[in-house]
């Protein structure tokens, strides 16, 4: 049992408490199993609790051998964690008790707090009685090894085998199941499972903090579907980085319909499902989007040998299997590179006849024996690789290929430091064997390449964590609540839009003419020396182009008629404020730019692949603001449409500094005026040939009041 850390801080507080208690007390303890309160209790003495068990329910003189108290009060002893098995409406006055008691630490199971009046009186308790709450709405925690089972939640107990991981999830039943049951089925064991519920006070955050300073734990599973502090999150995330730990986030609730759900189901700020997971990736986490790749990246990171970079070396008796191998390293970004260096003539002899390459091709992959597997390895371990996959087909079904692998790789593994994984089909205790070396099994090859693909580090700037945690303007609670109290004012386009933004240096506008007549128009035309747009401009109108208040390109001959075009737009419109402008084609390719505050994440930025088909490209790449330049420019060059500003096809290189400066200065813009407004957006940027930079066509802004 791990003991308690006083004075520790990390993002949040010593949570011992919960995960390491000394003494429990089952708040509405029942002798009925089918009722929360008889199942905790059963749960705790089934896995072998070894603190105190305190019971308290007015109802019961006993259960079982357990001697039950009318209140917390009555309990003796000291107790560090209550759990709270009464309905929604008694929790409150159950928090407060605690407080009175002395307890410092309590776990809320019950569920029912989105009615609001409930919801307040919980959070009131909390802050009254400064007791720690996990929950409501949870199932509970486990710590394996320690043996403190504290859930609700149908337990399969004793055949959970500890292990390297912990696992913190919002859902009982997502977190159970993929965080504890699947993960047992792969071989892998979790010291912890923590479900954190509704969090009204302990967050995910937190608990991942004060997790990752143990030191059986060497990687963390987080299922989120939201947070109310993206900040707190990533700074958790990024000491789990530093400490050489790995975490594999999966975020739900991706859709509008999974958000609206979320909403009702732990009250979680689902915020943006993009920002949120670039936010974290650029904190340090491994993201995946489905369950599958969930359970196959942990299945990697926890058998503690994540590859040190991206090339991959291949060994197969399949022509075929290389093929699919080399498709899918394609696909997931990892390089299969070509082999350097020689066979030796002992290798040559094992494998014969084999083309020595990479994929290493060889039919005869257990020819001789030992002899020849053995050689395969040594082989392409002296390559430029960074892991090994293994296609073992179904050999290993039969017990003396089992042999040869497993003994040969328990030599390999010992001696070299990259990580292997074999594909094909085996028995399950011979999958445990090689994970016990430290081999991860896989029975189909995509999967095994997109896993490797997902936990093989990728290039990051070394100042993320100063630049994206620190700098800018704070998110959190406070943060929050302010954001809840504050009314937009409304867009501001335009004219408008390129005042408040006329002091970003890295961003110029576009040479905008007023014109009041067909006349002024054609002058306006002949001035700019070829094809111009008429554009409508007013300070609420947001789509120009939805409004047919956008004509254009146009040249000397079509100007007038252009303008007649426009001013019909201007009548529909029947806004007296709106004006028609002049503005010169510009040449280029087109990006959009993009600044907002995310509820949970706060000051934000977006590039896209810009223009009018925006929203149908669907070519984004978010972060937290502010970014850097050099951030900036990876951001950009991260967009499928990248080879457009490289010179693909023959065109001329675009000046992609100039527009990683561009964004670079937007981000510091949204982060020091995350008060004033809501959302920016430039659309597009053009993106000028190189040495030439970039001008800004349109610009909107949504301002804000401060709170009303």
């Amino acid at each position: 049992m791990r003991a308690a850390r006083p004075g520790s801080d990390t993002s949040g507080g010593d949570l011992a408490a919960f995960l390491a208690p000394r003494a429990v007390a089952v708040v509405g303890a029942s002798p009925d199993r089918a009722r929360s309160g008889g199942r905790v209790l059963a749960t705790l003495e089934a896995t072998g609790y070894a603190g105190a068990i305190h019971l308290v329910s007015p109802s019961q003189d006993r259960i079982g051998e357990r001697p039950c108290h009318a209140s917390l009060a009555e309990a003796p002893g000291d107790i560090d964690l209550a759990l709270i098995c009464v309905s929604a409406e008694r929790a409150p006055a159950a928090v407060r008790e605690c407080g009175v008691r002395g307890v410092r630490a309590a776990l809320v199971f019950a569920d029912g707090f989105s009615e609001p009046s409930l919801g307040d009186d919980l959070r009131a308790a909390i802050a009254e009685s400064g007791v720690r709450v996990m929950g409501p709405n949870t199932v509970g925690s486990r710590d394996v090894a320690g043996k403190v089972f504290v859930t609700i939640a149908t337990d399969i107990g004793q055949t959970q085998r500890s292990g390297p991981v912990a696992v913190i999830g919002q859902s009982g039943g997502l977190t159970l199941y993929f965080g504890s049951a699947r993960l047992r089925d792969r071989g892998v064991g979790a010291k912890y499972v923590i479900d954190t519920g509704a969090e009204f006070d302990v967050d995910a955050a937190e608990c991942l903090a004060w997790v990752v300073d143990d030191p059986e734990v060497a990687c963390v599973a987080l299922i989120l579907e939201g947070c109310r502090d993206g900040r707190r999150l990533m700074a958790a995330v990024e000491l789990a980085t530093a400490r050489g730990k790995p975490v594999v986030l999966w975020k739900t609730g991706r859709g509008a319909g999974a958000a609206a759900q979320i909403a009702s189901h732990t009250g979680s700020l689902a915020g943006d499902a993009a920002i949120f997971e670039a936010a974290l990736q650029a904190a340090g986490a491994i993201v995946v989007r489905d369950e599958m790749a969930f359970v196959d990246a942990l299945s990697v990171v926890a058998a503690g040998r994540a590859p040190k970079g991206r090339r991959l070396g291949v060994v197969t008796p399949s022509g075929g299997y290389a093929i699919v191998t080399l498709d899918a390293a394609e696909r997931f970004g990892l390089e299969v590179p070509a082999a350097l260096v020689p066979p030796t003539a002992e290798q040559s002899a094992a494998l014969r006849p084999a083309h020595f390459a990479n994929p290493l091709d060889v039919y005869a992959l257990f020819g001789k024996g030992r002899r020849s597997f053995e050689a395969a390895l040594r082989w392409m371990d002296a390559q430029p690789v960074d892991a090994v996959a293994i296609w073992l087909s179904y050999a290993c079904m039969t017990g003396h290929v089992q042999a040869i692998v497993r003994d040969s790789l328990a030599d390999f593994v010992a001696a070299s430091g990259k990580p292997v994984l074999c594909c094909g089909l085996t028995t399950p205790q011979f999958e445990a064997e090689l994970r016990d070396l430290g081999v991860v099994w896989f029975r189909e090859p995509t999967r095994l390449v997109q896993a490797l693909g997902l936990v093989a580090p990728r290039a990051r700037p070394a100042d993320v964590s100063e630049t994206r945690t620190s700098a800018g303007h704070p998110a959190g609670p406070d943060f929050v609540g302010r954001e809840l109290g504050r009314r937009d004012l409304g867009v501001v386009a335009g004219e408008a839009a390129r005042t408040r933004l006329a002091g970003l240096a890295a961003l110029p506008h576009v040479a905008t003419w007023p014109v009041a007549s067909a006349d002024d128009a054609v002058a306006r035309q002949r001035e700019a020396g070829g094809p111009v747009f008429l554009k409508l401009e007013a300070p609420g109108l947001a789509h120009k182009t939805e409004a047919a208040g956008v004509v254009g390109p146009v040249g000397a001959d079509s100007v007038a008629d252009a303008y007649d075009r426009v001013a019909q737009a201007r009548a529909r419109l029947g806004d007296p404020a709106a004006a028609i402008v002049v503005q010169p084609r510009e040449a280029g390719v087109e990006l959009a730019l993009g600044a907002f505050v995310d509820p949970a994440f706060g000051p934000s930025v977006m590039v896209a692949s810009g223009g009018v088909f925006l929203e149908i490209l669907n070519d984004t790449v978010f972060a937290p603001a502010p970014v850097t330049a050099d951030q900036a420019r990876d951001m950009i060059l991260s967009l499928r449409g990248a080879p457009l500003l490289l010179g693909a096809r023959g065109r001329p290189r675009c000046d992609v500094e100039a527009a990683a400066a561009a964004l670079a200065e937007l981000s510091r813009f949204i982060a020091a005026h995350a008060d004033d407004y809501r959302e920016i957006d430039i659309n597009p940027l053009m993106v000028r040939e190189e040495g030439r930079g970039v001008v800004a066509v349109d610009a909107l802004i949504v301002a804000r009041s401060q709170s009303s």
